[in-house]
């Protein structure tokens, strides 16, 4: 990428500096980080330098910004929701996901070491084998799945409709997985 020597004079800038400086906008980050208990993860000053970042580029391709300050509490809270959601992500492994939702505890008997779970999956009908792996594996979400749906079947699928057939595959591996821990 070749960047061009642009002369700009130092009022150019202005609402980057004002954002940077601006009190209000770092009580709101650090109360945001606070609350969701990022603290750990991401710091205020980052979500400043990001945010006069975006300004800045926004404002070098034309683009004008009434209110910056609030255009810049916008921005930190889309990064901020946008570090939350990959944190929550990335806190379960996909497997410890499936066995909370089948109930399992946290108990030195129920660790998956013979790779029952991975075993009833593939027992699943094929049609509900697709759903889980979608949902669990690929972290769709019922929107896209009701899309890609609806695009196999040839037909209109709603999301309600794709998370009740998702609610039966995850019922249908419930009873086979406990079914397996029984006999």
């Amino acid at each position: 990428m070749i960047l061009k020597k642009v002369n700009h004079d130092s009022n150019d800038f202005f609402e980057v500096r004002q954002v940077l400086k601006s009190k209000w906008l770092k009580i709101h980050i650090r109360n945001r980080i606070h609350i969701l208990k990022l603290s750990s993860l991401i710091m205020e000053e980052d979500v400043i330098q990001q945010v006069a970042m975006y300004l800045f580029e926004a404002q070098i391709s034309g683009k004008k910004i009434k209110h910056p300050i609030a255009w810049s509490k916008l921005v930190s809270e889309r990064h901020i929701q946008k570090v939350y959601k990959k944190n929550k992500l990335n806190e379960a492994t996909k497997y410890e996901a499936i066995e909370d939702l089948l109930g399992k505890h946290q108990d030195e008997n129920y660790f998956d070491d013979d790779g029952r779970i991975r075993k009833s999956i593939e027992q699943l009908k094929p049609a509900n084998r697709e759903i889980i792996k979608m949902r669990y594996f690929r972290d769709l979400s019922w929107g896209k799945i009701a899309e890609i749906l609806s695009q196999q079947e040839g037909k209109q699928i709603s999301e309600p409709t794709a998370r009740k057939r998702g609610e039966r595959a995850l019922n249908e591996l419930r009873q086979i997985y406990f079914n397996k821990l029984t006999n």
